[in-house]
């Protein structure tokens, strides 16, 4: 049997591979060279060059030189570096060993054995026992403080069923003072959106009650789609108040009989952004300047002040909208008679889905076809 098996055997080959051993021969100039395309390929070298300088590929030699030498010269039968770590550049880790044997024109053959799986279980394995002993530390730490705070709690046991009556008492009477403070409050913020909703009806007595029935009309149609109480409250003050920038319009425009001139509905039609500057620095618990600014917006694009389309309108202006318009046009104006309640309620089943919210025009029809609405 020959001395000397050849290492491209087909067999070999697939037998290193398998096990994540790649090699190359080295010869007495330290050049390594590789006789298969696997080893190549592992090291994400071009697999068109055979031949490397040793330090040039495998820079972790230096200072191991002599030792390498010493394999070569037959001196020394194997030398090893172990854990060189490629996981950054080609996601690899491996050791790399050289062993003599001569063979044709070189002296060793270097062997690397790829150890990144058990470098990677390793450290996935030291990791997790550092947490291991990590939570195990806190535990302990924790049980102590369980223990300090379990004696802590028995010795105050007497102390705490004292504090406990007497904090009873005291949250049910500043229950009973907050309850009392909060009614109070409401009842002087309603008061005081009713003196807005009056001071400007008092500039145009033909729309005198507009804000209010819009207001009950909108809460009804709120009420009426199932939406939130806390909503439906927003809504009723945003009723109330949604004609408030009309405080700068003036009055002759709102009192003029007849059609107005353009100049004059270009003023008018301030009214809504003029509304959200007065209100847009008050605290209200819902966004009232938000819905007044936009209660003359169309889901089509066609209303004012800035055109908003579909989803970009408030859910409230949208049914303020639809309460607005049939409310205007069952009402007498300056400027005209009023078409009356079954004109009104054509107007929004011709655009209902066009200009306005389709669940909202089907609420506010349902009011006053099958509920018998009443302004009262």
């Amino acid at each position: 049997m020959k001395e000397n098996i050849k290492m491209n055997n087909g067999f070999f080959l697939s037998l290193f591979n398998r096990f994540g051993l790649h090699y190359g021969f080295v010869n007495s100039g330290m050049v390594i060279h590789f006789d298969n395309d696997d080893a190549c390929r592992y090291l994400s070298l071009d697999e068109s060059i055979k031949n490397f300088k040793l330090d040039d590929i495998f820079n972790e030699i230096i200072g191991s030189e002599s030792e390498i030498r010493m394999v070569l010269s037959g001196d020394k039968d194997e030398f090893c570096i172990a854990g060189i770590n490629r996981f950054e550049q080609i996601g690899k880790i491996f050791n790399l060993y050289f062993i003599h044997h001569p063979y044709e024109d070189y002296q060793a053959v270097a062997v690397i054995r790829d150890m990144t799986d058990e470098a990677l279980f390793r450290q996935s394995y030291q990791q997790s026992s550092n947490e291991i002993d990590l939570l195990q530390h806190e535990l302990i730490e924790k049980n102590r403080d369980l223990d300090m705070t379990n004696r802590e709690l028995r010795e105050s046991r007497d102390e705490m069923k004292i504090l406990n009556y007497e904090l009873e008492e005291t949250v049910q009477l500043r229950t009973l003072q907050f309850k009392e403070k909060s009614e109070l409050s409401k009842r002087l913020f309603l008061q005081t959106v009713n003196s807005l909703m009056y001071a400007l009806e008092m500039r145009d007595p033909y729309t005198a009650g507009h804000q209010q029935r819009v207001s009950k009309l909108a809460t009804a149609i709120a009420r009426k789609a199932h939406l939130d109480d806390t909503i439906i409250e927003g809504i009723m003050v945003a009723g109330k108040l949604h004609d408030i920038g009309k405080i700068y319009v003036p009055s002759e425009f709102l009192t003029k009989p007849g059609k107005l001139p353009e100049e004059a509905l270009m003023v008018i039609k301030t009214h809504p952004r003029i509304g959200f500057e007065i209100l847009k620095d008050i605290e209200f618990p819902w966004p009232i300047a938000s819905i007044v600014l936009q209660h003359h917006e169309r889901i089509d694009g066609c209303g004012y002040p800035y055109g908003l389309e579909g989803d970009e309108i408030m859910l409230e202006a949208k049914i303020l909208c639809v309460a607005d318009v049939v409310e205007a046009m069952i009402t007498n104006r300056p400027y005209r008679i009023s078409p009356g309640v079954e004109e009104a309620l054509d107007e929004i089943q011709k655009y209902r889905g066009i200009k306005y919210e389709s669940f909202v025009v089907d609420a506010c029809l349902s009011l006053f076809l099958e509920d018998g609405f009443d302004w009262e």
